[in-house]
């Protein structure tokens, strides 16, 4: 069955924490006033995920997905769903909670509030720059378009793993040049995302295990973007938003474009510790202390991180 309700765009939601996303659907009913469908994966140990009363929601669907891959396999579920009519523009969002930081609800609403932000005529920000814009193929929160440089070694295999199935198994040395939507949320346009539909990649997915790296969901998260690039297409922070919608941006180049973003991204993130110095120097020592780090127990990593300071 197809669902041929018009939407401006739709919703890749996925719900882990129920709770978290009672509020989210109260934020997509405050803030929401264009058509938008909804997709939401869940677990099967979930059931009746309250809907958004928005009456701008067209269609919503629900798909129950396997509790592995975090919110990133869900995603690519939904992506293939047979049952969505044609579209260009998605959203994804998750019930992001990060338990092993003090700050995680403060993140999550960071993350969807930058996303939900609205411009002129009550259209959202993220949805009116992909629309305007048709070089631009991804649109991540403000301050959360991250370089990828010396942050890829934990990941490096499984990313190495992902390239390859994507015949892409020679672009590690411009991956690294690249940035990626840190929190895996963000606006995408279909065309961004034609790789991972078309790809299998269950396989690479373990089962869940309170990992906090290594996975083959973190390395998506961190190639995302780049995949968008390499259909062609520009990677944005919503920060650039009104600047590029307030100027005479078809005029410009591709390149031109580019920097422009590059100098508008917004570079004080309270979410994110920048690398230290010395692992950007030692990245094969980044991979000893994570392979300790990774057998620790999870409350001794709670312990580590909040009395190094990262909350």
């Amino acid at each position: 069955m197809h669902h041929d309700h018009k939407a401006d765009f739709i919703i890749f939601a996925h719900v882990f924490y129920p709770e978290i996303w009672e509020e989210m659907a109260n934020e997509l009913d405050t803030i929401v006033r264009q058509p938008f469908g909804l997709v939401i994966t869940r677990p099967a140990s979930l059931c009746q995920i309250v809907k958004p009363k928005n009456h701008y929601l067209k269609f919503a669907i629900e798909l129950e997905v396997e509790n592995r891959g975090r919110d990133i396999l869900p995603f690519l579920t939904a992506l293939n769903c047979q049952s969505l009519c044609p579209w260009e523009i998605g959203l994804k969002l998750h019930t992001k909670k990060s338990q092993h930081r003090n700050d995680g609800e403060d993140w999550r609403r960071f993350l969807s509030g930058s996303l939900l932000r609205v411009g002129r005529h009550d259209q959202l920000l993220g949805y009116k720059l992909l629309i305007s814009e048709p070089r631009i193929g991804l649109v991540a929160p403000e301050a959360h378009l991250l370089p990828l440089r010396g942050r890829t070694s934990i990941n490096e295999r499984i990313m190495l793993q992902t390239l390859r199935r994507m015949g892409n198994a020679d672009d590690l040395s411009r991956l690294l040049d690249s940035r990626f939507p840190s929190g895996s949320m963000f606006w995408f346009r279909r065309s961004a995302m034609q790789k991972v539909t078309s790809v299998d990649f269950a396989d690479l997915f373990v089962r869940e295990g309170g990992q906090l790296d290594g996975t083959a969901a973190h390395a998506l998260e961190r190639l995302f973007a780049f995949i968008a690039e390499q259909e062609g297409l520009i990677t944005a922070g919503i920060e650039n938003a009104e600047s590029i919608l307030g100027s005479d941006h078809t005029r410009l180049s591709q390149l031109a474009l580019t920097e422009l973003i590059s100098s508008g991204l917004t570079q004080n993130n309270p979410y994110t510790l920048p690398l230290a110095e010395f692992w950007r120097r030692h990245p094969a020592l980044l991979k000893c202390a994570h392979a300790i780090y990774a057998k620790l127990p999870k409350n001794t990593v709670r312990l580590l991180r909040r009395s190094i300071g990262r909350r």
